[in-house]
C-alpha cells in the first residue's frame, strides 16, 4: 500500500500589531514585528512602506514633476539637460533621458504636435513620430519620475543663514519658518513663496501712554517736536482707556519718516491723542530658541501667536507683526496655548494667562492672571471638548496638570497624575491628548487608568528603543489621514504609533537621514494636509512626499516574530509563499526567511527580488496618455521556499528612491506537517 503524502496546509499571517521588543515569541500573534525600520501600521491593516520627504521653500514640488515621452526620428544629438523646441507649437521640455528614438522631457510648456520638427539651440535634430506620455514600463516609468523630482528638487534651496532650523509654522495655507542670520545676531522670521524663501519684515513700534483719543489704523501720526511722522498698522492697548486718558500700548507702524522723541505729543492732524514713550523702534529676533506656535482667532481673522524661549511672545496676522508684552521682568515665555479666548503662556514653572479676549493685556484688574506648578511646565495643551466642559492640560517633566474653568473667576487646577510629565514638544491631541513620557507614549486616559506605572505606556513593547532615546526627543506632530501620532528624536530616529477609534493598531520607528529638531501639520489653501520639519541643514522638509529622503535611497525592512503555526514542537515542510501587496506604483521587495531561530545547523536562503507593477487603471481620473490599460493595484507576489525547520522568522525589505508607498497586506505560507521535535 503507497504511503500518504501529508496535505499541504495554509497558515494566513495578517500582517498588524506593529513593533514588540519585548513579549515572549510563543505569545505573539504571527503578523507582529520584532524589528522594523520605515514601515508604518496602516489604518486598514498591514504594514506600509513610508511615504518619503523633500526639501520645502515654496516653489514647485519634486514629487508633483511630470515628464513625457516624445518618440522621434533623430537626425543630431539630443543631451541631458538641452532645451527642446517644437518648430511648429513651439512647446519647450527639458530633456532628463534619452535612450534611442525616445526623447523625455519635464518641465514642459506648451503642446508638443506630431510631425512636427524639435531644436535645439535652433537647430533641427529631428522631428516628432508620436508622442508617448508615461513610460508603458512600470520600473521605467518610476525611473523617470524620479528623473523629474530630481530636476525640480535641484531649484529648492535652504533657508538664509547659519544653524539650525529654529520653527516650523503654518498660517492660512502660507508656511513660515525661522532661522539665525549669517552671523547669528539675531534671527530672521521667512515665509515660503513662489520664489522660495522670503525675509519677513517685522515692522516697527512706537511706543505710547497717555492716550486720550483713540488712534485709528489708517491714520497718519506726528510728532510735535521731532516732526517725525508715521502711517499707523496697527493700534496695540495693553493698559489703561483712551475715555480715562490713561491709555498705553503700542502704535505699529508702516512708512515712517524721522524719529519720534520720548515725551512730545502724538498728533493726528492738529489734535494732540497721546505721548512718546519709546521712540519708533524695529522689531527684531534674539538668535537661538526654539519657536512653537498656535493659531487662534481673539475676533477678526485667525492670527498666528509664538514664542521662541529668548524673547518675548508675538503675533502676527501676515503682514503685521505685534511683540506682546507682559509684566514679567525677563519676558521670554518658552510655551504657549490659546484656551478659552485667553492666551497662556509658560514662564519656567509659571503659568500665565491675558484677560479673556485680549492677548495684549496683562492685568489682574481685568482678568488675567499667573498659576505656580511644582517645576518647569514643559507641554500645554487644550484636550478635546466643547468650550464648556474643555480643559487645558499642563505637562511638566514629572507630573501632569488639569485646569478646569473658563476664566480667573473660576480657573481650579487639578493635579491629574504625579510622576508622568512629558517631554517638551511632544503633546499632540488626537482621540486623546498623547505625549511622550519616560515610560514612552502615553495618553491621558491611560495615565488615568494606570497612574504613573509602565503599564501606562501605549509602548511598553518598545522599551529597548525607547529606553535611550527618550531624553532626544525634538518634536511630535500627526498625520490626521493616516491615524497617526508622531514623535520625533535628534538622533534622527521616530515612532508612528497609529490609533484608530481608540485602538492602538501599532507602533513602528523610522530612520530619517535629516533629524526633526521642530515640526508642525496643518492645511493648505485648498484644506490639504500638510506636514513639515526643519533640521540642522536650514532646510524645511514636506514630510509624507515622493519616493525618498530627498533624493536618497529609503531603506525599509521588517522582520516578523518567529511563527511555529500554532505547533512550536513539530517540524514542518515550508513549501511557498504568497505576499499580497497593494499600491498604485511599481514596486519591489526582498523577501526572506530564516528557518528554526535562525540555527546554524540548518542551510538558510538568501534574499530574493520580487517586483510588482501595481499601477491602477482608473477611467474617471486620467489624462490620455498618462495612465495603465492593465495595471492591478493588488496583486500576490508568489514565492518559492525551501527547508524544514519548527519555525520560520519571515523578513521583507526594500531599498530605493523611486518606489511609491506600497503595503504588505497577508502573507500566506504553504506547509506540510512533519514529525514532533525529539
Amino acid at each position: 500500500m503507497p504511503l500518504k503524502t501529508p496535505p499541504v496546509q495554509y497558515d494566513l499571517i495578517r500582517l498588524n500589531g506593529g513593533l514588540d521588543q519585548v513579549t515572549p515569541t510563543l505569545s505573539l500573534p504571527p503578523g507582529v514585528a520584532r524589528r522594523a525600520a520605515n514601515f508604518e501600521a496602516s489604518i486598514t491593516g498591514g504594514y506600509t512602506r513610508i511615504a518619503g520627504y523633500e526639501r520645502f521653500d515654496g516653489r514647485p514640488s519634486p514629487s508633483a514633476a511630470l515628464y513625457n515621452i516624445l518618440v522621434c526620428t533623430l537626425t543630431g544629438t539630443v543631451a541631458v539637460g538641452n532645451t527642446v523646441t517644437g518648430q511648429t507649437s513651439a512647446a519647450t521640455g527639458k530633456v532628463i533621458a534619452q535612450t534611442g528614438n525616445q526623447v523625455v522631457l519635464t518641465r514642459q510648456t506648451g503642446v508638443f504636435v506630431l510631425g512636427e520638427n524639435i531644436l535645439v539651440s535652433a537647430a533641427v535634430v529631428g522631428v516628432i513620430d508620436s508622442i508617448q506620455g508615461i513610460d508603458f514600463d512600470g520600473y521605467q516609468d518610476a525611473v523617470y519620475r524620479n528623473l523629474a523630482a530630481d530636476d525640480y528638487r535641484a531649484d529648492i534651496t535652504a533657508m538664509p543663514g547659519s544653524g539650525s532650523v529654529l520653527g516650523v509654522a503654518i498660517l492660512a495655507g502660507l508656511v513660515y519658518a525661522w532661522r539665525n542670520n549669517l552671523g547669528a545676531t539675531a534671527a530672521v522670521m521667512y515665509r515660503a513663496t513662489s520664489s522660495g524663501w522670503t525675509a519677513v519684515s517685522l515692522g516697527s513700534f512706537v511706543g505710547f501712554d497717555t492716550g486720550g483719543v483713540e488712534i485709528v489704523v489708517g491714520s497718519t501720526i506726528t510728532g510735535q517736536t521731532s516732526g517725525a511722522t508715521a502711517v499707523v498698522a496697527k493700534v496695540v492697548l495693553e493698559s489703561g482707556t483712551w475715555s480715562t486718558s490713561d491709555a498705553a500700548g503700542q502704535i505699529i507702524v508702516g512708512a515712517t519718516t524721522g524719529t519720534f522723541q520720548v515725551g512730545e505729543n502724538i498728533k493726528v492732524g492738529a489734535s494732540t491723542h497721546a505721548h512718546v514713550a519709546t521712540a519708533n523702534t524695529a522689531n527684531a529676533l534674539p538668535p537661538g530658541g526654539r519657536y512653537e506656535t498656535a493659531v487662534a482667532n481673539f475676533g477678526g481673522d485667525n492670527k498666528l501667536y509664538g514664542v521662541n524661549g529668548v524673547g518675548r511672545a508675538f503675533e502676527f496676522d501676515g503682514t503685521t507683526f505685534v511683540t506682546i508684552r507682559t509684566t514679567m521682568p525677563t519676558d521670554t515665555p518658552t510655551h504657549l496655548a490659546v484656551h478659552k479666548q485667553h492666551l497662556f503662556l509658560s514662564f519656567g514653572a509659571s503659568l500665565q494667562f491675558s484677560s479673556i479676549g485680549d492677548p495684549y493685556r496683562w492685568d489682574p484688574v481685568l482678568g488675567a492672571g499667573e498659576i505656580a506648578m511644582n517645576g518647569p511646565i514643559s507641554n500645554l495643551i487644550s484636550l478635546p471638548g466643547d468650550q464648556s466642559s474643555g480643559a487645558l492640560a499642563v505637562y511638566t517633566r514629572h507630573d501632569t496638570s488639569v485646569l478646569y474653568g473658563t476664566s480667573s473667576l473660576d480657573f481650579a487646577l487639578s493635579t491629574f497624575n504625579t510622576g508622568t510629565g512629558a517631554m517638551p514638544y511632544t503633546a499632540q491631541n488626537m482621540d486623546q491628548s498623547y505625549v511622550l513620557d519616560d515610560r514612552g507614549i502615553i495618553g491621558l486616559n491611560t495615565s488615568l487608568n494606570f497612574g504613573n506605572f509602565t503599564p501606562a505606556a501605549l509602548t511598553m513593547a518598545l522599551r529597548p528603543f525607547l529606553s535611550s532615546r527618550v531624553p532626544l526627543a525634538t518634536a511630535s506632530s500627526l498625520n490626521r489621514e493616516k491615524g497617526q501620532y508622531r514623535v520625533f528624536f535628534s538622533d534622527g530616529t521616530g515612532l508612528y504609533m497609529t490609533m484608530v477609534n481608540g485602538k492602538l493598531l501599532g507602533t513602528m520607528p523610522v530612520e530619517l537621514l535629516n533629524p526633526a529638531l521642530c515640526a508642525v501639520e496643518g492645511e493648505s489653501s485648498t484644506g490639504a494636509v500638510m506636514q513639515f520639519f526643519g533640521s540642522n541643514d536650514g532646510v524645511v522638509y514636506q514630510l509624507d512626499m515622493g519616493t525618498s529622503f530627498d533624493g536618497d535611497p529609503i531603506d525599509a525592512n521588517f522582520n516578523l516574530v518567529y511563527n511555529s503555526t500554532r505547533s512550536p514542537r513539530t517540524l514542518k515542510r515550508y513549501r511557498h509563499a504568497s505576499v499580497e501587496l497593494s499600491g498604485d506604483f511599481y514596486a519591489s521587495i526582498d523577501f526572506g526567511y530564516d528557518l528554526g531561530y535562525r540555527t546554524q545547523y540548518l542551510a538558510q536562503a538568501l534574499d530574493q527580488v520580487y517586483p510588482s507593477d501595481l499601477r491602477s487603471t482608473y477611467w474617471d481620473d486620467m489624462i490620455w496618455d498618462n495612465f495603465v490599460w492593465d495595471g492591478a493595484d493588488v496583486t500576490p507576489t508568489e514565492i518559492d521556499l525551501t527547508g524544514t525547520a519548527e519555525n520560520m522568522g519571515i523578513r521583507i525589505s526594500s531599498s530605493s528612491d523611486i518606489y511609491q508607498p506600497f503595503t504588505v497586506n497577508t502573507i500566506i505560507v504553504h506547509y506540510t506537517l512533519r514529525r514532533g521535535l525529539r
